[in-house]
């Protein structure tokens, strides 16, 4: 995507696009909505889309050892808890949620867990986001 169709895509939203000096001596861009500032200034056109919710963010693979204790945590109440092996286990984030995968110790089987703000949920393939389930597939190999 170009930077011409980020900002078609961010206009079509309602906001206008103003761009600023930086200390750094760039420059940041920011959106406007009804004349006033409505966001803070993002490096790129990118970040700002991303920010206003118009372009999709990229699942993110991370290293969070909190959330895969507490992913590992409540999977121990599970009713039928595997012995995880941490070392396989996966965390991304994807739109402010963080999945975590746990895989068990022969490496067969796989559980995969939902970190919102409100709590942990297990979820299934069919629950997650075609996003999330493609990214995980490909890291899988």
């Amino acid at each position: 995507m170009t930077d011409a169709e980020i900002e078609l895509e961010i206009r079509r939203a309602g906001y206008d696009i103003r761009w600023e000096a930086v200390a750094s001596g760039g420059r940041a861009v920011y959106a406007l909505r009804d004349g006033k500032r409505h966001t803070r200034s993002h490096a790129t056109l990118l970040a700002l889309a991303q920010y206003l919710g118009r372009v999709d963010r990229p699942v993110l693979f991370v290293e969070d050892r909190e959330a895969l204790d507490t992913a590992i945590s409540k999977h121990a109440e599970e009713r039928h808890p595997f012995v995880v092996r941490r070392e396989s286990c996966r965390t991304a984030l994807f739109r402010r949620l963080k999945y975590v995968q746990l895989v068990n110790a022969a490496g067969d089987a796989a559980a995969m867990y939902e970190l919102r703000d409100d709590g942990i949920r297990r979820t299934s393939k069919g629950n997650l986001p075609p996003e999330v389930v493609a990214a995980f597939a490909l890291a899988d190999g």
